[in-house]
């Protein structure tokens, strides 16, 4: 029985509708927008600052960076291995395994790896969800554009989710929680998916795809595990390296307790309030709109689980237990950004609006990567 019994390729917008942002422009647009927003930054960056250095020094790209070039060396424990024990190391194999594969240093793989991420991560939301939202999404994240062009795991971790969704679609189980689980070490959130889709098929009581599905996360997870458990011994320091983060015991709490406490506490400038505000709202705005489109949403086992995991995903984020959940927000919300955008409208969206608008975007994730005063005296001289 096929996921999407009725429904096997998305229907075109009825007129009454209106002109929805899934036929709003083309692939090309899309392309051509993540391209000028990634170039834009880049540009704007290298004015200051060497781009190699800053991608080396940039977030956790240090503890990566250490992960990999371990595992380009055979080796699975050692002192430099124990200082970022807490880290999740699928970023780190992955640029391990691009190096090993091209004989680049894991310095030059990991950013123009991200750039690949991203690239291929507008290819799979244009497929998703149609290719203006793409393009919304390659330019939108003024937090995500720094870490696709200097490095980082979030574009690792976005990719793997939408390939999982993508297989989902097209009836791959196997395939989608192999890619559920690839992201589940990456980033530990993406534990939702799989709980989305595992849950989808136990509530249509598909137990032969539940079986396979969480038997090859399993195994994944088992890989993923065995140096650990084995050579460290500690297979819960990427966990405890979350927990000093937290307000109490748990991870989560009441929703949006979190954020008005960090909030409340910060002390960065309005502006930075203000983006982070918005991005909340944007969060909210696509809750609002599933709740108001739920029938037609979950009337097949393949939205249930692409929009339980939307849910699933939210949720976390507007509870989740940590002074770093407002500062972050942006960044950990970006998974869902493309679904929180699926009901607008774009009737004055087109290629000659996006373009442009990608050109600022970049520019302007390049001045909250540097440091605004750093850019106003750049201008200036």
């Amino acid at each position: 029985m096929p996921l999407y019994p009725s429904q096997q390729s998305p229907s075109p917008a009825s007129p009454r509708e209106g002109r929805t942002l899934s036929h709003s422009v083309s692939a090309f647009t899309a392309f051509a927008s993540y391209f000028l927003c990634c170039l834009s930054f880049i540009w704007g960056v290298t004015r200051v600052r060497d781009y190699w250095e800053m991608s080396r020094t940039h977030g956790d790209n240090s503890a990566y960076l250490t992960i990999a070039q371990a595992a380009v060396e055979g080796r699975f424990s050692g002192p430099d291995l124990e200082a970022v024990r807490q880290f999740y190391r699928g970023t780190g194999y992955c640029v391990a395994l691009a190096s090993l594969l091209t004989g680049a240093s894991v310095a030059h793989c990991l950013p123009v790896l991200g750039l690949i991420c991203g690239a291929l991560a507008v290819y799979f939301c244009g497929r998703l969800w149609g290719w203006t939202i793409a393009a919304l999404f390659s330019m939108i994240g003024v937090e995500y554009t720094p870490q696709v062009c200097e490095g980082s795991c979030e574009p690792f971790f976005v990719l793997f989710l939408l390939v999982s969704l993508w297989l989902w679609r097209r009836q791959r189980i196997v395939g989608a929680f192999i890619f559920a689980a690839l992201a589940t070490t990456v980033r530990p959130t993406g534990i939702l998916l799989i709980i989305a889709l595992a849950g989808a098929l136990a509530w249509h009581r598909r137990w032969r795809g539940l079986a396979r599905g969480t038997a090859v996360a399993a195994v994944v997870g088992a890989l993923y595990l065995i140096p650990q458990v084995l050579l460290q011994k500690d297979p819960w320091a990427p966990v405890n390296g979350y927990a000093f983060d937290w307000y109490g015991a748990s991870p989560v709490t009441l929703p949006f307790y979190p954020l008005v406490r960090a909030g409340l506490a910060n002390q960065s400038p309005w502006t930075n309030d203000l983006k982070i505000c918005f991005y909340i709202s944007l969060t909210l705005f696509g809750l609002v709109i599933l709740w108001m489109r739920r029938r037609e949403t979950f009337a097949e086992i393949a939205g249930q689980a692409e929009w339980a995991f939307f849910v699933l995903f939210a949720a976390f984020c507007l509870s989740y237990n940590s002074h770093a959940a407002y500062e972050a927000y942006s960044r950990y919300s970006v998974p869902i950004i493309p679904q929180s955008l699926v009901g607008l409208r774009g009737r004055f969206l087109s290629a000659g609006v996006i373009l442009p608008l990608s050109i600022v975007a970049g520019l302007v994730s390049a001045a909250g990567a540097l440091n605004v005063r750093t850019v106003y005296h750049m201008l200036l001289h």
